[in-house]
């Protein structure tokens, strides 16, 4: 069963997401719908009338991750994460251009993320928790926001490395929702990605369309959201190793699911 979407919301989906969307559960379709047809008055909507929060849209959309394997849940929260630490990387960059933390997150997701994935898919064993100590490293405190430039926007700087204290604190299963919440707030309502209200709306749909879709699947968005253009070239190094890290996923989930219709959803 697909919902019915309409030629508007279509419009807002590549041709490519929008033939995962139709084959993605019915609950998280739907909660998509919803919150695609509301307006929000943390977004700098005009039309907003305050009658629906954006944290608990988000939250909806999140749990409705949670009617299949529990396991591979978690492993999408921790794929979002990495998705959004990949984002948020360019405003470290400009001002902390030596800084190790965003480098450092991304590398310990993804080897999380190899790890874990052959676990469950080869030797069905449970996950391997993230060590609490490693988290506490990543955590931002006034000598992380020293800068080599001029902060213009310590906001921005300051949510952009609480991505990645968030990020990691993703890798344990019953702090994972908690921690992406906090990572979406930096990113939808923070500086954490850019600073300013304009775009907020378009930002959104963006992880709704694009980032919740590939989510689900463990592909890499289809592109990487900014309204800097002089990002665009880390944008695309940070796309091709999200490519590059999805791919490697794949290359151990298909072996064993060949033949499968859906060898996701089937886990």
């Amino acid at each position: 069963m697909t919902l019915p979407w309409s030629s508007s919301t279509y419009k807002q989906i590549s041709v490519d997401r929008q033939s995962l969307l139709c084959h993605m559960p019915d609950s998280l379709q739907k909660s998509l719908v919803r919150a695609w047809e509301h307006h929000y008055e943390e977004l700098y909507e005009s039309e907003a009338d305050g009658t629906v929060l954006l944290e608990e849209v988000l939250e909806e959309i999140l749990h409705s991750f949670e009617g299949s394997n529990q396991t591979l849940n978690h492993i999408r929260y921790v794929w979002m994460a990495l998705i959004l630490a990949c984002t948020v990387k360019p405003t470290v960059k400009y001002y902390q251009p030596n800084n190790p933390e965003p480098e450092e997150a991304i590398n310990r997701l993804t080897d999380w993320l190899l790890v874990n994935i052959r676990e469950i898919f080869y030797d069905r064993s449970p996950l391997i928790r993230a060590s609490i100590g490693k988290v506490n490293n990543t955590s931002v405190n006034v000598c992380n926001l020293y800068s080599e430039k001029k902060i213009s926007n310590f906001q921005g700087l300051s949510e952009a490395l609480g991505v990645y204290t968030s990020a990691i604190k993703t890798l344990e299963a019953n702090c994972a929702v908690a921690a992406l919440l906090d990572i979406l707030d930096d990113c939808l309502e923070g500086y954490a990605i850019f600073p300013g209200s304009y775009g907020r709306r378009e930002l959104f749909n963006w992880w709704l369309w694009d980032v919740v879709p590939s989510t689900w699947y463990l592909f890499p968005p289809d592109s990487i959201y900014s309204l800097d253009k002089l990002n665009n070239e880390q944008n695309r190094l940070s796309l091709n190793r999200l490519k590059e890290i999805s791919g490697k996923m794949w290359d151990i989930i298909l072996p064993v699911t060949q033949g499968k219709k859906n060898p996701l959803a089937a886990q």
